[in-house]
């Protein structure tokens, strides 16, 4: 009968698939060894479940390397890179924190709002058609888009192209849309360009560089509440090419303190003050430019040589 019954504990253990059910109480062999935990060891021991749910590895980058910003994230309210699918980011911002020197980051249309800040040279910030950054708070100095080279240890280039920013902040001073502070001495040589934007601030002034080396090509500036262009400092240099800079309230380009750019093949139209308003600068306004229209006059002021 001892034997039937050992039998039977160890049909059922398996039947069970675990060594918790046993029926009847446990029994002892002759030998004194226990029955049910010698059947319990003849059983497969089950695999951790953090080993069966384990998720794939998984990269922050599309297959082409590029770090990609799309609004259907955003609009699911995701902001954590480590939780969002593989090479799609829910906002610029997290995109640029884990974007290295020398990447790529690419944004899908849609509206973002965030301020972006790019703070590294090496990046390459390119946007599809229809990708907007709008901004719009009541806190002072608070650029929709900042490129602050202030703490970087090393020089290089940064290109910002394709973007939509709207913008508005109730500074005073540095009521900018698209804001460039002085670079660090490290990166003083690093060239800034920023091509095909379009830009305008319901509160201020469309771009500020009071420092560096920034080009604009091929982008609009325009129905700002105070100037289109402003370069500001005797570090701020660069061009301003194919651009147009239209219906501000102010001036289309203001350029003073010693800072140097050249205004070239450009439109400065339709702003309430002058196309231009040079003090104290030493930029150039190439004859290339089509100054007309302008409430107070084409040109105010000259350049230094």
């Amino acid at each position: 009968r001892g034997g039937r019954r050992a039998v039977l504990a160890i049909l059922t253990v398996f039947a069970a698939g675990t060594a918790a059910v046993l029926t009847p109480a446990p029994l002892v062999s002759r030998r004194g060894v226990s029955i049910a935990a010698a059947s319990a060891s003849l059983l497969p021991s089950p695999l951790p479940l953090h080993t069966a749910l384990a998720a794939p590895p998984r990269t922050l980058t599309d297959r082409s390397g590029n770090y990609v910003v799309d609004i259907q994230k955003a609009a699911a309210g995701l902001e954590d890179p480590l939780a969002e699918p593989e090479g799609a980011f829910s906002t610029i911002s997290a995109a640029l924190a884990v974007a290295p020197a020398g990447s790529t980051v690419l944004v899908r249309a849609g509206t973002y709002t965030e301020r972006v800040f790019v703070t590294r040279p090496g990046i390459q910030l390119l946007a599809e058609p229809g990708a907007v950054v709008a901004w719009r708070s009541d806190k002072p100095y608070e650029a929709a888009l900042t490129v602050d080279l202030s703490e970087a240890a090393s020089g290089g280039s940064v290109t910002i192209s394709g973007l939509t920013v709207r913008h508005s902040s109730p500074s005073i001073a540095q009521n900018y849309a698209v804001y460039v502070p002085p670079p660090s001495r490290a990166a003083s040589a690093t060239k800034v360009e920023l091509r095909d934007l379009d830009v305008s601030s319901s509160s201020g002034s469309g771009l500020g560089v009071e420092g560096g080396d920034v080009t604009l090509l091929s982008s609009k500036v325009h129905d700002c509440r105070n100037h289109g262009l402003v370069f500001l400092g005797p570090t701020a240099r660069g061009a301003v090419r194919g651009c147009e800079l239209a219906k501000n309230k102010l001036n289309g380009v203001l350029l003073r303190d010693g800072a140097s750019p050249a205004i070239e093949g450009s439109r400065l139209v339709n702003n309430g003050a002058y196309g231009a308003s040079l003090i104290d600068c030493r930029g150039s306004l190439a004859a290339g430019n089509e100054i007309r229209g302008n409430g107070k006059g084409g040109v105010s002021g000259e350049c230094d040589d």
